[in-house]
């Protein structure tokens, strides 16, 4: 085991030195801790590799400043994250995060990984594990903790307040997500497996995960969701196609989406296929940017357990299985097949504030569990996306185990 501060990370020094310290400390691998109590200016990245455990003890807080040498990005980062390489075991453990109104400059499409938008962001990591970590001051942008092309991710007492998303995940498979307190304008907790291009890295399906003992803690406003869940659908590349910001295409061998101006909606012909190999380049004026080297079809959610997690906020819609359908996203192509999202499992939900919809769903459904719920009076939902031609919606199969819910509170498919 090192000790950072016998590097000269100190609470004393100015936010440059101590990035420079604390990137060679985590350089050495291993056990890596920081013992002094204080507030420690940092401004630059600080890149983690394999084999890594990072432990803030007690009074330990770390206080973002912006970027004295470029762009500024995220404030922790896997070092294999830009070369799409995957990192093992990384640790952190004790992080107290202020974010002091710094967050990255752009939504990577110039200078980061297109979609990348956190203060903690691991993409392309197995055996990640994050525990006892706080960061407060959120602004409207970035994340607190993105994850996606993940292997196996545990995280655990979780506070986090603030505008943006608390956790944020994208394509992966096995993830723990325990014990987190919530105090967020927009989502606590979002599953994305589709989302905006300038909002995730990857598309893909997100597989074999349970948050359990989270609590959306109450607030004067809101937006989103206590838990977002999204799929999505496109087709292969076809010559002549319209395109708008954030869609989807499969061509030789690749997965692109494209990279628009959401606030100036319009629909792009798209004559030339995308064929670079990797980052963004521009057909045609519509700007690709590759975001899988297989060609992918469709993703979702699957296999998700939400269990003993506390309702304090008010909200129109608790949990969502969204269907995207606006100028920033249509996660549906006219024609394509939507594979269901399926196996989603919700279990000891307390009500604790005006919720009008515990769960709502847009997107194909097949397959949904609750066990020990009293809806009091929020409503159980699952209707059509009238934008959304052709979109072929399953009959859902619902389980209910120990449910207390107003027949009248129960609309399936634009029915009562």
């Amino acid at each position: 085991m090192i000790n950072a501060n016998d590097y000269g990370f100190l609470p004393e020094n100015d936010c440059y030195k101590n990035s420079v310290a604390l990137q060679k400390a985590v350089d050495s691998g291993g056990e890596i801790v920081v013992s002094l109590p204080g507030v420690y200016p940092l401004s630059e990245q600080i890149e983690i590799g394999d084999n890594t455990t990072l432990i803030f003890k007690e009074g330990v807080i770390v206080r973002r400043f912006f970027s004295r040498t470029g762009a500024t990005g995220n404030a922790f980062i896997n070092k294999g994250a830009k070369r799409s390489e995957y990192n093992k075991n990384i640790e952190i453990k004790g992080l107290h995060l202020e974010c002091n109104l710094v967050e990255s400059d752009d939504y990577g499409v110039d200078s980061r990984i297109v979609g990348l938008r956190a203060q903690v962001a691991f993409i392309y990591v197995e055996n990640l594990k994050i525990t006892d970590f706080r960061c407060h001051g959120l602004l409207e942008k970035d994340y607190a903790i993105q994850v996606s092309a993940f292997k196996n991710i545990y995280l655990e007492n979780l506070f986090v307040t603030g505008d943006k998303d608390g956790v944020h995940l994208g394509w992966g498979s096995g993830f723990v997500i325990k014990n987190g307190r919530f105090c967020t304008f927009d989502d606590p907790i979002a599953l994305n497996a589709f989302d905006y291009s300038t909002s995730n890295t990857h598309v893909g399906w997100i597989e074999n995960g349970v948050i359990e003992d989270c609590c959306d803690i109450d607030d004067s406003t809101t937006t989103g969701f206590f838990c977002r869940i999204l799929g999505g659908a496109w087709c292969k590349w076809q010559k002549g196609m319209k395109v708008q910001h954030s869609d989807t295409v499969a061509i030789n061998g690749r997965t692109y989406r494209a990279v628009l101006n959401p606030k100036e909606p319009k629909l792009y012909t798209s004559l030339t296929p995308p064929t670079h190999e990797s980052g963004i380049k521009e057909y045609d004026g519509i700007s690709w940017v590759v975001v899988r080297d297989t060609e992918e079809f469709n993703c979702g959610c699957r296999n998700i357990t939400i269990k003993n997690c506390k309702l304090q906020k008010k909200r129109s819609n608790a949990i969502a299985i969204s269907l995207n359908y606006d100028n920033y996203a249509r996660s549906y192509y006219e024609g394509c097949e939507a594979v269901p999202q399926s196996n989603i499992t919700l279990e000891n939900i307390s009500v604790e504030n005006e919720v009008e919809t515990l769960l709502h769903s847009t997107y194909p459904t097949e397959s949904v569990v609750l066990r020990n719920i009293d809806f009091k009076n929020s409503k159980l939902c699952f209707e059509k996306e009238k934008n959304a031609k052709g979109l072929i919606y399953p009959e859902v199969n619902i389980i209910m185990e120990n449910v207390v819910i107003k027949k009248e509170n129960i609309s399936l498919y634009n029915k009562k």
